[in-house]
């Protein structure tokens, strides 16, 4: 017996020896290496749920939690031929075998080295990894996870996943590289990680994962605690850039999901632009803060607080939340953005070159899931611009350029009513921060109340509707409007057409314009606007501009009826100073014409919204977008800077002027080089009158004097008469000369501060009037004079040269005379002092020591003035005694100084 029992034993020896060795050989030969390759590959495929391939070996080391050794796996993408998910130097991880025993998988204490992770998405939208759908929380199971519509390979979705299987492990990663590569938006994030420690504290209880490395070249370290069931604190650095992350699960009875508050410290805002991999296009620092409630299928963002100071003193600030973001609803932003240092706004633009965006205010909601600027206001140095109703706008995705640009794709948006917009406007934006790579293209179309903001519905429809056509790029470098083509269609009350070009939007170079007005039936068109109608016949209003970065021509035309008016202008700013010549041509042009048709023009020009009145306006279905309105200090179009800083010169050829006179002519000219400004001669013909006037001035020296010289004659003297309403018959021709200077700085000043001479003369005529020779001859010579009975006086001359002096009129001898009678009047008058002061004496021709029968005065307020006549008659002398009258004497100047 105890034989069988020692053979027994022998065999149980030798038996366990051959099994520990088998086992041996199975847990550490090399030829049972595909075993076990494949044993732990299909072990650990069930727990990711992903294929998980061996191409090292696998090596068990036995004891009471057994410990496996895997070297040289990778985790194949199933989704992109030829990339890996991921790949991996060594795996280890504690194996308890009893567990196993029971048919149990318990994995713990993993350790992971030389892992390398691709997280890649292809234009097409594949991912390296298996999306998981998330799911369905029960109202009794507690969770402190959100669940996501597409989740990455992480926790929360149906069957096995990576960072489920990781979860409840204690992990130590070393040497950890992951690349996230988005073909689609460009972005790529390489994080070269030196350790990340995911480990079980307190009994399980606590979940602790630290981590330390780089990103895009940036350090990163990440701090975070999540307890089961506990609040969580997340904390992460990028560099300069510090982001915490805590809050508290929400309960699986109210959703599941979580609450947190978010907190970003971005330091240099730089840094920001380098962890995205873009280039550094924006200096300063900033905060952010907001409120986050993340549960499944929906993502609320509240009490969202940023502020952005920039190096340049700019400063940007958002503030709002959104309901929703899963998809976008309830979205309510107000964006406030600064773009220049506090208190030091940039100076009042003096030329369309120096025009500067100063702030921008703007609040976006949205709405059937789109974006929407309800309020959208931008000022710049020169005006503001109120867009009221901008939306929806979509994003077809954010992207990352070659460039190292943060790009927008797809981008579309309108303005206008929602369902019946005006603008609809597409494209992309290579460079959303400078604005550059621009290329959009749009339409406008609406009724003519676009245009014509007091039109009615009801008369909206016979004005037809406005459509347009516009592109807008700078591809060719600057920003450009490559196109604008407008017109009107529906309707024959009038006509617009309108086709613009710019190379660069922000100079105007390469600008190149050509609109054209027509109204065929003017009556008709200001009946309808509620304007006062004029009755002008066919009404045609162009402009036509073409610039080039040193030249420019601007042609502008005006037809009325059958007038026409054109004016030629160009440019050219590659001189030292810059050279203007133009001119100003009308082939014909009746006074009644030009008359109308500006009234026309300008009535147009001065219609209103009917609800502008309203301080509160509804929406009434009129577009939102105001019109530029340049400030009325501002210097764009400075008159002065323009008259002292150019070489100018422009003509005026007027070949038919039609008046009540018939038809005359005008021709002129007006220079300005280096500040001295020549208008003139301005030559009009009006019937047998003309004037001919030249002004200049000295726009450096003396920038507020203006001289004016000139002549006029060839008028009626009897039509003058008549024009001021005494109905005298009356005859001659008036003519006059001037030579004056004043202040320019107003209308008022001028007429105030002028200083020079004038005269008016007056040939050979007659007025159907005698009391003349009745007060230079007296009673009974007049009852016999030849005037009383031709019931006229023969006129032979009249001189009147008088002095003005800053309101003050000085006249020493104004001369009448006819054949018998001379009258001779001196004195002053001042406007500014409200007083007259004048004598007239009447005495017979070539006799001025006479008696003057009937002399007389004016004096007092010149609004009020008081009239003697001198009872008596009057006597005058020589001082120097002289007496006689000499044989040539000559006509209309006073006798008495004529004696000798």
């Amino acid at each position: 017996m105890s034989h069988w029992i020692a053979r027994i034993l022998k065999w149980a020896a030798i038996l366990t020896v051959l099994a520990v060795v088998l086992i041996w050989l199975v847990l550490a030969a090399p030829f049972f290496s595909s075993i076990r390759k494949d044993f732990v590959a299909g072990i650990i495929t069930d727990q990711i749920g992903q294929p998980f391939d061996v191409e090292g070996d696998v090596r068990v080391v036995l004891g009471a939690t057994t410990k496996v050794h895997v070297s040289g796996a990778r985790i194949p993408s199933t989704n992109i031929n030829e990339v890996d998910l991921a790949t991996l130097n060594l795996l280890e991880w504690e194996l308890n075998l009893l567990a196993l025993l029971e048919r149990r998988i318990d994995l713990d204490n993993l350790v992971i080295d030389g892992l390398h992770v691709n997280m890649v998405t292809t234009q097409d939208g594949t991912t390296s990894w298996i999306k998981r759908t998330p799911k369905a929380t029960s109202g009794t199971e507690p969770t402190d996870k959100s669940n996501d519509q597409e989740q990455d390979p992480g926790t929360g979705g149906e069957g096995p996943s990576i960072l489920g299987f990781l979860q409840d492990r204690t992990v130590t990663f070393t040497d950890i590289g992951l690349i996230s590569r988005d073909d689609r938006s460009g972005f790529e994030f390489i994080f070269d990680l030196q350790s990340i420690l995911l480990e079980q504290r307190d009994g399980g209880d606590l979940v602790s994962v630290t981590g330390k490395g780089s990103v895009n070249g940036e350090g990163f370290t990440l701090d975070g605690k999540y307890p089961p069931g506990k609040p969580f604190t997340t904390t992460v650095n990028f560099g300069d850039i510090s982001v915490s992350y805590n809050g508290s699960p929400i309960p699986g009875d109210q959703g599941g999901g979580h609450m947190a508050k978010l907190l970003v410290d971005t330091g240099e805002i730089g840094n920001v632009f380098d962890v995205l991999g873009l280039s550094r296009s924006l200096e300063g620092s900033g905060t952010l803060g907001a409120d986050i409630t993340s549960q499944p299928n929906k993502l609320t963002i509240r009490n969202i607080t940023s502020t952005f100071d920039l190096n340049k003193g700019q400063q940007v600030t958002v503030t709002g939340g959104a309901e929703n973001l899963r998809p976008v609803d309830g979205l309510d932003i107000k964006f406030t953005a600064r773009l220049h240092p506090k208190d030091q706004p940039p100076a009042k633009a003096e030329s369309l070159k120096d025009l500067k965006l100063t702030d921008i205010n703007a609040r976006i909601i949205s709405q059937d899931g789109k974006l929407e600027f309800q309020k959208l206001v931008i000022g710049t140095n020169a005006f503001d611009q109120g867009l009221d109703r901008v939306g929806p706008i979509s994003i077809g995705r954010v992207y990352r350029t070659k460039n190292k640009t943060l790009g927008l794709k797809d981008v579309q948006l309108q303005a206008g009513p929602r369902a019946a917009p005006y603008i609809v406007a597409r494209g992309n934006v290579g460079d959303i921060f400078q604005f550059k790579n621009v290329d959009l293209e749009g339409t406008l179309a609406g009724d003519s109340s676009l245009l014509l903001k007091s039109l009615s519905k009801e008369d909206a429809a016979r004005f037809g509707s406005v459509s347009a056509d516009f592109s807008v790029s700078d591809q060719t470098g600057p920003l450009s409007l490559t196109q604008l083509k407008a017109r009107t269609k529906g309707t024959d009350l009038w006509s617009l057409a309108a086709d613009i070009s710019v190379e660069n939007v922000t100079s105007l170079e390469g600008l190149e314009t050509d609109l054209k007005l027509t109204i065929a039936e003017p009556k008709d068109f200001l009946t309808a606007l509620g304007i006062e109608p004029v009755d002008v016949g066919t009404l045609e209003f162009g402009l036509s501009l073409k610039g080039a970065a040193e030249a420019a021509k601007i042609g502008v035309e005006f037809k009325a009826g059958e007038s026409d008016l054109r004016t030629d202008l160009s440019f050219d700013l590659s001189k030292e100073i810059n050279v203007i010549r133009g001119e100003i041509l009308s082939n014909r042009i009746r006074l009644a014409d030009l008359r109308d048709g500006t009234k026309a023009i300008i009535q147009i020009r001065k219609q209103k919204d009917p609800t502008a009145a309203d301080p509160k306006p509804k929406d009434d279905g009129k577009p939102p977008i105001q019109p530029l309105v340049l400030e009325k200090n501002s210097k764009i179009l400075d008159l002065e800077r323009i008259l002292t800083q150019t070489d100018l010169e422009i003509s005026l050829v007027l070949k038919e002027f039609v008046g009540n006179a018939g038809v005359s002519s005008m021709n002129s000219q007006f220079i300005a080089k280096e500040g001295q400004i020549e208008a003139g001669p301005l030559e009009l013909f009006y019937g047998p009158g003309f004037f001919k006037v030249t002004a200049a001035m000295d726009a450096i020296e003396n920038p507020t004097l203006l001289k004016v010289v000139g002549s006029t004659g060839g008028w009626n003297f009897g039509k003058i008469l008549d024009a001021v309403g005494l109905n005298i018959d009356a005859a001659g021709t008036l003519n006059a000369a001037f030579d004056i200077t004043g202040n320019i700085t107003s209308g008022k000043t001028f007429i105030n501060s002028m200083y020079g001479s004038a005269s008016l003369n007056m040939g050979k005529g007659y007025i159907a009037t005698s009391l003349l020779e009745l007060a230079g001859l007296g009673i009974f010579p007049w009852l016999f004079s030849e005037e009383l009975a031709a019931g006229k006086t023969e006129i032979s001359c009249v001189k009147a040269p008088i002095r003005i002096n800053a309101g003050r009129v000085r006249f020493d001898s104004i001369v009448a005379e006819t054949r018998s009678v001379q009258l001779v009047a001196q004195g002053d008058v001042n406007w500014l002092k409200d007083t007259i002061a004048l004598r007239a004496e009447p005495r017979r021709v070539g006799k001025p020591l006479a008696r003057s029968a009937w002399p007389f005065e004016v004096s007092g307020q010149l609004s009020d003035p008081k009239f003697k006549l001198i009872v008596g008659g009057s006597r005058s002398k020589r001082t120097d005694g002289a007496t006689e009258m000499p044989t040539d004497r000559v006509p209309c100047r006073p006798d008495i100084q004529q004696l000798k």
